[in-house]
């Protein structure tokens, strides 16, 4: 009879991710790393390798999208245009990207993380209203921005969520309320060329998913009956805090 891992530590990471997807409607990815890479190997006594990291990581992203997105579909109506013209070419990146991970060492996969949260922050913070030229030009911005963003997350197995939620608020003006749901699809999609890509080169993080969705199931039915008791003003102000947090602990995990 084959012995039965138990990994009650996955789950607890779960937990705090779906409960970030559901409040955010986000994969929770930027939570998720940080909590493999620094937390897990001092409650778990043991160190992950980064392809398990990036793998688990896309799995969460996924999960957690799709677990979100069926919350928060009967409350908030999602951007079809967006989901069309800006996820499925973020998806076809994030997928030949995902596929090449292997390829860069585990110092470049968490610099690009940390550059994807300073990305985020700048973009929070530096602009308080649309860019002109970016919205007056969707037919080429919001693919050209897909294609950019599923690069750079396809490189760490990220669906990318805490990067493009602050995109489609600050840079391209959708309403809190319709860019969190939007978002949850768009991490589907995304996600799921991360995660294809992962499943295809490496399959040591599949040994860890069951714990980590089963976490995430319950953290999600958290995070999304907050985000719907809150109002649309609270709930900017929220992600604008859990964006600097995510980012600075970024940056510092960058520069030790």
């Amino acid at each position: 009879m084959v012995a039965v891992t138990i990994y009650p530590v996955m789950a607890g990471v779960g937990v705090m991710a779906g409960f970030m997807s559901g409040l955010f409607g986000i994969g929770g990815g930027i939570i998720v790393t940080p909590l493999l890479v620094l937390a897990y190997p001092m409650l778990a006594g043991h160190k992950l390798p980064i392809e398990v990291v990036t793998g688990l990581s896309s799995a969460q992203g996924f999960f957690s999208s799709l677990v979100s997105f069926a919350l928060h579909r009967a409350r908030f109506e999602p951007d079809w245009r967006v989901i069309r013209s800006f996820a499925v070419p973020m998806a076809v990146a994030n997928f030949f990207a995902s596929i090449h991970a292997d390829a860069f060492n585990e110092n470049f996969i968490l610099f690009v993380f940390g550059l994807l949260g300073l990305l985020s922050l700048l973009v929070t913070y530096l602009f308080r209203r649309p860019v002109a030229l970016l919205c007056d030009h969707q037919a080429w911005s919001l693919p050209l921005t897909g294609v950019v963003l599923g690069v750079l997350c396809g490189l760490v197995g990220q669906g990318g969520g805490f990067i493009y939620l602050p995109v489609l608020v600050s840079l391209f003006g959708l309403p809190i309320k319709q860019a969190i749901s939007t978002s949850a699809l768009i991490g589907i999609i995304g996600a799921s060329g991360a995660l294809l890509g992962r499943v295809g080169t490496a399959t040591d993080f599949l040994g860890y998913t069951g714990e980590l969705v089963a976490g995430i199931v319950l953290g999600g039915f958290l995070g999304a009956g907050l985000s719907h008791r809150l109002d649309a003003r609270h709930l900017k102000q929220a992600l604008n805090a859990f964006v600097l947090l995510c980012s600075l602990q970024l940056m510092a995990r960058l520069l030790v």
